[in-house]
């Protein structure tokens, strides 16, 4: 696999992991809204479901990431598999620069 083709790899497997991130903030963060009329004052189904969306987001998560690079070894190629997690990382991390940036920009005192 040339370069190019494993770097593309990372930044697309990279933008779905930002994108899933994206959505799941959002709906954890929109949940009032979503359940206006509810009390969730229960401590341990508050826990509950937050493992349960942590281990399915890892789930997810380590599936967009690692499915391609797993098969990828599977079929002997472990330099590009280990090259595209590592683009993946890479880009994931500059994601993360970008985010912080633009957080501070944004709330700016």
């Amino acid at each position: 696999m040339k370069v190019k083709n494993i770097i593309l790899r990372g930044l697309y497997q990279s933008l779905g992991l930002a994108a899933y991130c994206i959505l799941i903030a959002f709906i954890m963060s929109n949940l009032s809204k979503l359940f206006p009329n509810t009390c969730v004052t229960i401590n341990l189904l508050q826990v509950f479901m937050f493992l349960i969306i942590f281990l399915v987001s890892a789930l997810i998560t380590g599936s967009i990431a690692l499915a391609y690079p797993i098969s990828l070894a599977f079929r002997k190629n472990i330099k590009e598999a280990a090259f595209i997690v590592l683009s993946t990382i890479l880009w994931s991390i500059l994601f993360l620069i970008i985010a912080l940036i633009t957080a501070i920009i944004i709330h700016k005192p």
